[in-house]
């Protein structure tokens, strides 16, 4: 079966390319990335007559012998009754492996025998749906096995739609020592099996949030959808309650998103909903200025939160705790287009803080040194900033990331503007926050690690293909370690909005809502068998099997999570698989020659990459953030850091960068949107920061009594903390200004400052323009445009333009007088004529 669909589904001349970049962000059905989603030359015309069938509830485990029973929904979403409609069980060969499973999701019809009695379906009404009860017959194996099944839904012998699953037929053999093989277990060695349980979920804080201190700023959430979850039935308390059940032996590790944990622990302090936020920098009004107003706090609403928050902590703490435990980068944000914005304090608040966040909130141990990439693979750029997750080195639980700041501020003291001594720039001068230039990924480089880091990624996403080996030396300090890239891009395809994977075979891609949630949750249940049947080692052999790394989708719904759960505890009672920690799947070979050397390689095309602009915009505004807090000066007096002030700020833009909702065909484009507006609100906010720290000029025109007089500016502050700044300008050749070389704007305060140009001797007037700007000399500020004179050329120009003026009135009264003694001169010589 699998080679009949490679046969034709390779020929339909889909790329096999590297993930890259796009310039700006595509719909899946644009011609440009359609085939990247789905290939349209499999599973053609299902779903497409205006009735579609799904599975209502099916045994994802059924006896050997037995006839099976599932029952099936016919809808019809024409605008007539369907008739005529009949339902026939067909049944594929048993899947060996998992290509073999997934080959059978996109096979043909013919392909599967039929397996049971073809049932009539009652007349469907227009918009309505029907149940109908279809039976396999059964079927006899003397071992267990997994093998595709479908439904198949026919109109007069044309095929309209399929709903297709995998399932396990148990083997009549008896007892454990037969288990899954048929063979005794002497003579089987199960494989070690370890799983994944990821917690995450969309945090919608309002964009535009800076730092408070010593308390956190009050929380602004977009919606109550975060609510909605944790309260009693919702997602996120349902996933704990059956990591509790099912998962807290040692060979389940839980992955949280830390931006998550902390979001919650917020909103169990209290929070509002309102889909703005104040202005970071608002002015201070008068006091006759407020007077009548009421837009504090408008449209925002109390949080109904709070108390379900308290009580879904102290549940995740509890079944959490001593527990394995590793963070998510913050928001599971796409470490590839971190990279990509060469910003190393953004990949380091992506793969630094989650840790000792998580282990705040938790407060458990959390696994060190381990990165999970949420699109499950990195690249050579992304690779180069994995040393950042080094928790070794981290100074983030004793004192932040401020004294990183400062550190690093020490260290580059270089000049990023081009600039004479004097302040002089040459030519239109922009803020990071408006350059167009793309950013250079080299910035995220990290130093090489004290300890080894370990990322977890798909097995098919470097370019060493060992099967013995799962670990592959990525750089020094840095070891990929691999899980089976079949299985997560099964497991990815279930849910309501189902994931494509970067790295699946792109030849096998389709519209996974085409099978229900209940078959796609049975097929992932299904897949994790198949894979731990495949890694049996069945007879004598010196080496161990390699073990099995089962890794979920992040944002994977309960039943999921229970139908994978519940078949990893089967598996484990059988003894087709045996547990495994999370920490001994990871430990490195004894021998470090073991190691092989080698490279990321994505050989599939990735449709769900972010597009340069997203990047580029993410990078101005990263650029900017770094700028702000290199402007930003420290106070004693004031609790309040650079870097803290400056942080979630940097965590917008990571939540903006999230991998969760990015990679599903039907979510792709909801996401895209979220993305754009958080960038966009985070973007105002950045220009709000930008306004409240400028220069104001006493006028737009300077008149200087002499050339040595004093031009005042004052520079205004409208942040919490004080800024250290200085002055840029540029204007015509010649043209010198004498400013202050670095001066400090108290918090939400202003300075007048005084300046003497140096000036060529000019009728005219002298124009410049001014920056504030950074110590560095990174422009800041939004430039003010002046324009200088001195008093005794001003009235030299008003001596000429008087005297002018007065020689221009002479010539107008001469030539009135002229005009008068013509007319005198005429009337005489009229009047003697008539007498």
């Amino acid at each position: 079966m699998a080679a009949a669909v490679c046969a034709a589904a390779c020929t339909a001349g889909l790329p096999l390319a590297a993930a890259q970049s796009i310039p700006v962000p595509l719909a899946p059905d644009n011609p440009a990335v359609a085939d990247q989603w789905v290939n349209s030359q499999i599973r053609l015309g299902e779903g497409t007559h205006g009735v579609g069938i799904s599975l209502m509830s099916a045994p994802s485990t059924a006896p050997s012998r037995e006839p099976i029973r599932v029952k099936v929904r016919v809808h019809n979403e024409g605008s007539e009754p369907a008739t005529g409609l009949t339902l026939t069980p067909r049944r594929g060969p048993v899947s060996g492996s998992l290509t073999d499973a997934r080959a059978a999701t996109v096979a043909q019809v013919g392909e599967y025998a039929i397996a049971g009695e073809q049932v009539t379906v009652p007349s469907v009404p227009a918009g309505g749906d029907v149940e109908v009860e279809v039976t396999f017959s059964a079927e006899e194996h003397p071992t267990t096995v997994t093998r595709p099944v479908m439904v198949v839904a026919e109109n007069a012998g044309a095929i309209v739609d399929t709903e297709r699953w995998h399932m396990t037929v148990k083997g009549t053999g008896q007892g454990s020592a037969q288990g899954t093989s048929g063979v005794d277990e002497l003579e089987r060695t199960p494989a070690g099996m370890s799983v994944l349980y990821p917690i995450t979920a969309p945090v919608d804080i309002v964009p535009g949030e800076t730092g408070e201190a010593p308390n956190r700023p009050p929380l602004i959430l977009e919606s109550e959808q975060l609510a909605g979850q944790i309260a009693p039935g919702g997602r996120l308390d349902q996933l704990v309650d059956i990591y509790a059940e099912l998962g807290a032996g040692d060979e389940t590790c839980m992955a949280v998103d830390p931006a998550l944990l902390d979001t919650v622990a917020r909103m169990a302090g209290g929070y509002t909903v309102n889909d703005d936020r104040p202005a970071p920098a608002e002015k201070r009004q008068r006091l006759r200025d407020s007077w009548g107003s009421s837009d504090s706090g408008a449209g925002s609403t109390p949080g109904t939160g709070a108390d379900d928050a308290t009580a879904w902590l102290e549940k995740i703490q509890a079944a959490a705790k001593d527990k394995c435990v590793l963070a998510m980068p913050w928001a599971n944000t796409d470490l590839e287009a971190v990279a990509r914005t060469g910003n190393s304090w953004l990949m380091r608040e992506a793969v630094e803080r989650g840790t000792f966040t998580a282990e705040r909130v938790l407060d458990t141990p959390i696994t060190r040194n381990v990165v999970l990439p949420g699109a499950g693979y990195v690249t050579e750029e992304s690779v180069a900033g994995m040393g950042w997750a080094d928790h070794s080195q981290s100074t983030v639980p004793e004192v932040g990331m401020q004294t990183a700041w400062e550190k690093a501020s020490r260290s580059n003291p270089s000049d990023t503007a081009d600039r004479a001594p004097d302040g002089r720039v040459e030519g239109e001068q922009r803020s990071t926050l408006d350059d167009p230039a793309m950013p250079n990924a080299a910035g995220i480089a990290a130093p090489q690690p004290a300890e080894t880091v370990r990322v977890l990624v798909a097995n098919n996403t470097t370019n060493v293909n060992s099967a013995h080996s799962r670990f592959t030396d990525l750089r020094p300090g840095v070891v990929s370690v691999g899980f089976d890239y079949q299985l997560a891009s099964i497991l990815a395809t279930t849910g309501p909005n189902p994931e494509t994977t970067g790295f699946s075979d792109d030849h096998l891609r389709f519209d996974y809502t085409r099978d229900s949630e209940v078959a796609r949750n049975t097929t992932a249940a299904t897949a994790v068998r198949t894979l731990a049947n495949s890694h049996v080692v069945v007879g004598e052999s010196s080496e161990a099997p390699e073990p099995v790394l089962v890794a979920p989708p992040a944002a994977w719904e309960p039943t999921t999570a229970r139908a994978v759960m519940e078949t990893v505890a089967e598996l484990f009672r059988e003894r087709t698989s045996v547990p495994m920690s999370l920490e001994d799947y990871m430990r490195l070979p004894a021998d470090p020659a073991q190691l092989i050397a080698g490279a990321p390689s994505l050989l599939e095309a990735d449709p769900t990459v972010y597009s340069d602009t997203e990047v580029l915009n993410a990078s101005q505004q990263g650029a900017f953030i770094d700028d702000l807090t290199a402007l930003l000066g420290s106070d004693p007096a004031i609790a309040l850091t650079q870097y803290g002030y400056t942080l979630p700020l940097r965590q917008d833009l990571l939540n903006a960068l999230t991998v969760t909702g990015r990679r599903s065909y039907t979510g792709y484009m909801e996401a895209q949107q979220r993305t754009r507006e958080r960038l966009n609100g985070n973007r105002d906010a950045l220009a709000g920061l930008r306004a409240a720290i400028n220069l104001i000029p006493p006028g737009n025109v300077y008149t200087r009594a002499s050339e040595s007089s004093p031009l005042l500016i004052v520079a205004e502050n409208g942040l919490p903390l004080p800024v250290d700044a200085s002055i840029l300008y540029n204007g015509p050749a010649g043209a010198h200004l004498n400013t202050p070389a670095e001066f400090r704007i108290p918090a939400r305060g202003s300075l007048t400052l005084q300046m003497t140009a140096d000036l060529e001797d000019r009728e005219d007037q002298t124009k410049l323009q001014l920056y504030l700007a950074t110590p560095k000399g990174q422009p800041i500020s939004q430039p003010v445009d002046i324009a200088v004179q001195t008093a005794g050329g001003a009235v030299q120009n008003w001596i000429i333009i008087a005297g002018a003026s007065a020689l221009f009135v002479l010539a107008l009264m001469f030539q009135r007088g002229k005009r008068r003694g013509s007319r005198g001169s005429n009337g005489v010589q009229a009047v003697a004529q008539e007498g």
